[in-house]
């Protein structure tokens, strides 16, 4: 008798597929919004500031980026904060790529402290960032 196949979950097909927002053309990607504006002036970051202070503005993206996705890997309960981290991995994403397409503009360092800003206000990303 043949062994039946074991079929492939969508999820595992999406994610070893490169992101969409790569391949988009750079008009598409720069319509898109990044965040909304913040209501109030975003406090600086305390631990992480005085590294970051001389980084261009799309190396900072790029690293705030790559500290989202490794909190990912690092948090207690990565079932349970993949969700939240997620929408700040794909924010700090479109992030970069505005800054890629439009440079360093009063925008995109807006949205970019706003989103630093939220990211260093969560308990859940500051527990992952404690045990890096």
């Amino acid at each position: 008798m043949a062994k039946k196949t074991v079929k492939r979950s969508a999820t595992k097909k999406a994610a070893s597929k490169p992101s969409k927002t790569a391949a988009r053309p750079a008009a598409k990607a720069a319509k898109k919004p990044a965040s909304k504006p913040a209501a109030a002036p975003a406090p600086k970051r305390a631990a992480a500031a005085a590294p970051q202070a001389g980084l261009p503005l799309g190396d900072r993206a790029r690293q705030l980026h790559e500290e989202i996705t490794r909190s990912k890997l690092t948090h207690p309960d990565p079932w349970r904060y993949a969700d939240k981290a997620r929408g700040w991995g794909e924010r700090a994403q479109v992030i970069v790529e505005v800054i890629a397409v439009r440079g360093d503009t009063a925008s995109a360092r807006g949205s970019l402290e706003a989103l630093l800003a939220e990211v260093d206000r969560d308990r859940d990303f500051q527990e992952a960032r404690r045990l890096f």
